[in-house]
């Protein structure tokens, strides 16, 4: 009997259900596994994951500045193990499908992606933005890593850089 005996299970069972789409999966360490699919297929996994596979839980969604692609790691549970979904889409234009079908606490994680990445999620209800204040310039996204902050405000760096 293999030490992952349950994390190979769980491989197989993707593999079965998703084929080629499933990229990059590692078996990290015992409970937890790792993996990549195309971004149009996150609805459908996610859907899978909580169905068929028991993971109920979206413990998380964080996003991620991988240079010419922005993207999301989606973290799910089953109290026993974690799973991490990984999908990219291009920084050029962003844009993930909302998971709130499946899993309806989504909803603040994905607004993060919006504010703080640019990230559009397609087919998420309009609402607040999150976490960034209403009046922050929505054309500037702090988590991207060639951010500076006086892009967002640029009268501040300004009188800064004349007082020095």
């Amino acid at each position: 009997m293999s030490e992952f005996e349950k994390e190979e299970k769980i491989k197989a069972q993707l593999e079965a259900k998703f084929g080629a789409a499933i990229t990059e999966l590692t078996i990290q360490r015992k409970n937890r596994i790792w993996f990549e699919i195309p971004a149009d297929r996150i609805p459908e996994l996610m859907k899978f994951m909580k169905t068929e596979m028991g993971h109920t839980h979206l413990a998380t969604i964080t996003g991620f500045d991988g240079g010419e692609n922005l993207g999301a790691n989606y973290h799910l549970t089953d109290t026993h193990g974690i799973i991490t979904v990984r999908a990219k889409t291009p920084r050029a234009n962003p844009h993930l499908p909302t998971v709130t079908g499946v899993f309806p606490g989504a909803v603040p994680y994905e607004r993060e992606l919006e504010d703080l990445f640019g990230i559009k999620i397609d087919g998420l209800a309009p609402g607040r933005r999150y976490p960034l204040p209403d009046d922050f310039p929505a054309d500037q996204h702090p988590l991207r890593k060639d951010w500076k902050i006086a892009d967002a405000y640029p009268d501040e760096a300004t009188a800064k850089q004349e007082a020095a």
